[in-house]
């Protein structure tokens, strides 16, 4: 019984996504780490994009950088398939993601990666597009979306508390930040 409910909790709970470790974004080029030395405050790493290795410091690296997901893992955050993010490119309304051959080029059994900011505007995008029967108004109606704040806690930026009802739903509580 017990173990039951910790299934149901488990599910229900949505847990982050962990983007690449080696991977990143930076300035809208994919890089791969190659080596960082964080006692001489220098990173080495490959810029797929334009097929360099470079060498940069450290602090500006972590700085500047961008966490990169594949495109399995963006489409698990906004609650898509990747086959559904593949129609929307496909239909113009997203931009494809960015492959790991030169200049960016996908290619068939090669990774393809989205940037958090590309999630972003993602997300916006799904926002506009109206899910069900057409209304009689025309109002859009999309409640299978995730908020901007869930949409952060999947990534992993922010947390998110939930709270158990008396029917063994969990549903999320909102805390403003005060400073």
């Amino acid at each position: 019984m017990v173990a039951q409910d910790r299934d149901k909790a488990a599910k229900d709970i949505q847990r982050p996504v962990k983007p690449s470790n080696t991977i990143f974004f930076l300035n809208n080029k994919l890089v791969r780490v190659i080596s960082a030395n964080r006692a001489s405050n220098i990173i080495y790493f490959y810029n797929i994009t334009d097929q360099k290795e470079q060498t940069m410091l450290f602090s500006d690296f972590k700085k500047h950088r961008k966490r990169a997901y594949t495109t399995i893992d963006a489409g698990r955050i906004l609650n898509r398939s990747r086959e559904a993010l593949k129609l929307y490119w496909k239909s113009g309304l997203i931009k494809p993601p960015l492959g790991t051959l030169a200049n960016g080029e996908r290619s068939f059994k090669r990774k393809s990666y989205y940037s958090e900011d590309d999630i972003f505007e993602i997300h916006k995008v799904m926002q506009g597009i109206h899910k069900g029967r057409p209304r009689k108004d025309g109002r859009i109606v999309n409640n299978s979306m995730l908020t901007e704040k869930e949409l952060r806690a999947k990534m992993g930026e922010e947390l998110v508390l939930y709270t158990k009802t008396k029917d063994g739903r969990f549903i999320p509580v909102w805390e403003e930040q005060t400073y």
